[in-house]
């Protein structure tokens, strides 16, 4: 019980459940004051449901769920607690406002923890330089790149200077050289606040690696727990993603990496992809500039880069869904062009995010995207059980994609853009936040279409180890291409570890040679202690009333920055009490009059 009191996190005999499907097992855990935990897991094995109940943002059904000293079951330590407690959900931009900038948006954030102007500037200052969105600080967030979305969220989470930091996987789609220079900043947060305990759910082994603690979870229940040192012991893995590998059942593992299996060369033909000085411009901003390279058929080609480089541009490009400004761009020996459904059809895309039907099953998505690619009858039937068995969906064929965890969710738009059985995959980071096993088998079915179908697949990742098991990848930056070569090949021109480490290489030295603003700095992140500059800086606990009216103030100046951007919704609220007012003045003289 006296250790319980002590620490910061404390649950026992949590049970939750959605309908027939048991998130979490009567689960304990102890956290200690301080702690640097990682948490890991397939996907739907309950993490986000763990640190959604921590956070108080989920509806505890059974248990005991003890934080920061109270029961969050109790409304008001909640409310005590919250200004306490930093929490950045899974998801891309989940706790953003997309309409405001990503200086707006970090300001809200800062001013709804009643950070004091003159720490609250700096605070913002600091944050957007070492995260390199300094150079964005007044683009809408809604028109950020899915990475940079994630480091605008993790800004928002980390402007105040909470006691508890609840992150969900919040590196997912962040580059190698930026994740690193995130970790570095908040180990020095936490060096100023040793007492600041966090809590970090993570896809990327490399990264529980560096924590304190790391907990496996699989089928809402805890499977291990322990150091890094203590989980090699246990499985007798040299690597902590073996390792990981290990603790799952057996039907989670498997594929071979793509040097084992030998490519097929074509004969002849021109070649799946080319693009030949590929550009794009919004207005005075250069999104691509001048990209070129080739893609054989039924090649494996990864393509890597720094958040907000160009990438998802340039595969909307390739697609004909974004016209070029200037370049030459072809498909299967075609020149790109939108209105050419021939080739369109031979093509199969899959966005960043998802984009099917939340509204309908897995196998009504199917059947749609089927009949939208002009298959019907017995044929749409078969393909449909062929792409649910295949991709693993059969089991959840009759669910919603919004009940599926994310890796299910992949797994189901890379069957629908399999379906019509394309000869070229498009795949805009298909993976991004699904586990190392999940992933293993993901490109189990990437290696199977390329080398036994000849599919050619050209793919974005942030993966190193993905990157590895491509026939060539190529490295972009800041809208160019830095090098194009077998993962092998780069790495020994760089002379480098690992091809994580050439990476990193490139990007350091285009930083280096380029005026780009949006490489973090190192030195950007101020290591004096947080203690307040002036008297105007000195955070005292504000009295509960003059905070509730703080918090009103904040809200009511977002809704209203949010307003001035929507015209339609400006209308409405400056019309729609004119109109309630006329109509209640014609009722009231409609009364009076027949008096």
């Amino acid at each position: 019980m006296e250790a319980e009191s002590a620490a910061a996190v404390s649950l026992s005999a949590i049970h939750q459940a959605y309908g027939k499907v048991i998130a979490l097992r009567d689960l304990g855990l102890l956290i200690s004051t301080g702690c640097k935990l990682a948490i890991v897991g397939p996907d739907g094995v309950g993490k986000s449901t763990l640190l959604g109940l921590i956070a108080g943002v989920r509806r505890i059904q059974r248990g005991s769920v003890r934080v920061l000293g109270g029961d969050m079951a109790s409304a008001s330590h909640r409310s005590a607690a919250a200004p306490r407690i930093a929490y950045m959900p899974q998801g891309l931009g989940r706790n953003l406002y997309p309409t405001l900038s990503v200086m707006e948006n970090i300001d809200f954030f800062a001013r709804l923890y009643s950070q004091p102007d003159g720490r609250r500037r700096r605070r913002i200052d600091q944050l957007m330089r070492v995260t390199g969105l300094f150079t964005f600080a007044d683009r809408p967030a809604g028109k950020l790149s899915g990475g940079m979305k994630q480091k605008l969220g993790l800004c928002c989470a980390l402007v105040h200077d909470p006691d508890l930091l609840i992150l969900d996987e919040p590196t997912t789609g962040i580059d190698p050289l930026s994740r690193r220079q995130f970790w570095t900043l908040i180990a020095r947060i936490q060096a100023e606040r040793p007492a600041m305990t966090v809590i970090v759910a993570t896809a990327y082994m490399e990264e529980a690696g560096e924590f304190d603690r790391i907990i496996a979870m699989d089928d809402g229940a805890i499977i291990a727990d322990g150091s890094k040192a203590e989980l090699l012991a246990r499985t007798g893995a040299a690597t902590l993603e073996q390792a990981y590998i290990e603790l799952q059942r057996p039907e989670r593992r498997g594929a071979r990496p793509v040097s084992s299996v030998p490519r097929l060369v074509p004969d002849g033909g021109p070649p799946a992809i080319v693009a030949e000085g590929l550009t794009m411009r919004f207005g005075d901003f250069t999104a691509v500039d001048h990209v070129s390279f080739r893609i054989e058929r039924g090649e494996i080609f990864g393509f890597l880069g720094s958040n907000g480089c160009g990438k998802t541009t340039t595969m909307k490009m390739l697609t004909g869904l974004l016209p070029a400004t200037e370049g030459r761009a072809e498909l299967l020996g075609k020149p790109v062009d939108a209105r050419d459904i021939s080739t369109r059809t031979r093509i199969g895309y899959v966005s960043q995010t998802f984009s099917l039907y939340e509204e309908l099953s897995v196998r009504g998505n199917l059947e749609l995207h089927g009949r939208l690619c002009g298959i019907g009858g017995k044929t749409l039937v078969e393909r449909v059980e062929q792409g649910l068995s295949r991709f693993e969906l059969a089991d959840v064929a009759e669910t919603l994609p919004d009940a599926l965890p994310l890796g299910m969710r992949q797994r189901l738009q890379l069957a629908a853009a399999c379906l019509h059985r394309p000869d070229v995959l498009i795949l805009d980071e298909p993976t991004s936040g699904v586990d190392p096993a999940a992933r293993d088998r993901f490109w189990s079915l990437l290696v199977e279409m390329s080398r036994k179908d000849g599919v050619t697949i050209f793919i974005s990742t942030h993966f190193m180890n993905e990157a590895e098991r491509c026939d060539r990848v190529s490295l972009m930056h800041a809208g160019r291409v830095l090098a194009v070569g077998a993962p092998h090949e780069l790495q020994t021109a760089r002379g480098a570890a690992s091809l994580d480490d050439a990476f990193v290489a490139y990007l350091e030295d285009a930083a280096a040679t380029g005026s780009d603003a949006e490489t973090p700095s190192e030195g950007a992140w101020s290591t004096e202690p947080a203690a307040p500059a002036s008297k105007d800086d000195a955070i005292a606990p504000p009295r509960p009333l003059l905070a509730s009216a703080k918090r009103i103030w904040t809200f009511a100046r977002r809704e209203a920055l949010e307003l001035s951007r929507d015209r339609i919704r400006l209308a409405f609220a400056l019309v729609g009490p004119l109109l309630l007012m006329a109509a209640f003045g014609y009722g009231i003289s409609f009364d009076i009059e027949g008096l």
